[in-house]
């Protein structure tokens, strides 16, 4: 693999990328965190961007034009992310321009820099989705690969009535962060109109100020036995630990992306049964199969989220061929209400929405090891 890629970090972006002078004939961005709790899921992406990008650089490029990959840190702070954004859609030389933009993964304004793209005629793909509550307004022309992440209640939902719905749960979410707060108001309404609503409890950390003790206290209060925990990986291992050690027995449920790695260190033999929620592999999906053998052939097994790099990077790039152009309103008509194989399975995609989400994993984690439960 001979590519060679060039990195740019926001804070590089927003006071020098007016001098940045693109070594390749098209370019691609992939924004996304590079350090803190996102920083191990952004390089599962970023990783899945660079075969793909490898791929079609080996095969000849894109209409016979090379592409260069940019990475650029978003900080998921509302002013440098929308700023970074800004400096990317002034930018529309020939040499300069991004063709494609993936990410941003934070959902600091997520409608603005949606926005700023379009108006830019940049094309966009949110790889892993984000939720409809980041929309105040009629969705702009963004596609959401793999859908919304409102699924993730309803596979959570599902999943946990079928298997554990005698047992109390407390959801737990963050106020200030509307995707969250969304997702658990499916789950209530999943629950209540399943006949479930007596044994759920919801209620936002805002109320706590951040006190995990008194958080775990709350669902000890309210006799939970088991938790969804929707917060930022620090409260969330905080308020698990508290909530392990005193009963070994609470189960517990959360969403990968704060709960990865680290979280599993912190808590040690209290990690045994934990549940994680996330977006699946795709080795076993069948729609993936083509491309896991020609990944495997390369020496690679996509782990994580590389899978959704390097289809967001795909996606694009069967739009240009069969448009002919990288021309953005050319590749959201072909795009619009044509049925599509996005890798996860064939949808039709409107005003960039398909029309079914990829359902969510479940995953036990035992004896070190995560095995699929749903």
């Amino acid at each position: 693999m001979g590519v060679n890629y060039k990195y740019i970090l926001s804070a590089l972006f927003v006071f020098g990328l007016a001098a940045f002078s693109a070594r390749a004939d098209m370019n691609v961005a992939v924004i996304t965190p590079t350090s803190g709790d996102f920083k191990y899921f952004s390089e599962e992406l970023i990783n899945g961007a660079k075969v793909a990008v490898d791929e079609i650089n080996e095969t000849g490029g894109l209409q016979g034009k090379k592409v260069n990959l940019v990475q650029i840190d978003d900080p998921c702070d509302d002013t440098l992310s929308l700023t970074t954004a800004e400096m990317i859609a002034v930018n529309r030389s020939s040499a300069d321009k991004m063709q494609l933009v993936i990410g941003p993964q934070c959902y600091h304004q997520t409608e603005k820099i949606a926005r700023l793209f379009a108006a830019a005629k940049i094309f966009q793909i949110h790889p892993t989705g984000s939720s409809r509550a980041l929309y105040l307004e009629p969705h702009p022309q963004v596609v959401e690969m793999v859908g919304f992440t409102e699924q993730q209640g309803i596979d959570f939902f599902r999943y946990y009535a079928n298997s554990h719905g005698a047992y109390k749960l407390a959801v737990v979410y963050d106020g200030r962060n509307p995707e969250l707060t969304e997702i658990s108001r499916e789950i209530q309404h999943l629950f209540t109109k399943g006949g479930l609503g007596e044994k759920l409890t919801a209620f936002s950390t805002e109320s706590f100020a951040g006190d995990a003790d008194k958080i775990a206290e709350q669902v000890r209060a309210h006799g939970a036995e088991a938790i969804f925990m929707l917060a930022d990986a620090d409260l969330t291992t905080a308020t698990v630990l508290n909530l392990k050690k005193e009963n070994p027995q609470m189960k517990v449920f959360v969403n990968r992306y704060f709960g990865g790695r680290k979280f599993i260190r912190a808590l040690g033999n209290y990690a045994e049964g934990t549940y994680l929620i996330s977006l699946p592999s795709l080795s076993g999906n069948p729609n993936f199969a083509e491309n896991l053998v020609r990944l495997r052939l390369w020496g690679i097994e996509p782990e994580g989220l590389m899978a959704y790099g390097y289809l967001a990077v795909k996606l694009w790039q069967r739009l240009v061929e069969s448009a002919g152009s990288t021309n953005y309103d050319k590749l959201q008509k072909k795009l619009d209400g044509q049925l599509m194989s996005a890798g996860w399975g064939n949808v039709v995609y409107t005003s960039g929405v398909p029309d079914r989400s990829l359902k969510y994993a479940i995953y036990r984690y035992e004896n070190g090891e995560y095995t699929q439960v749903w």
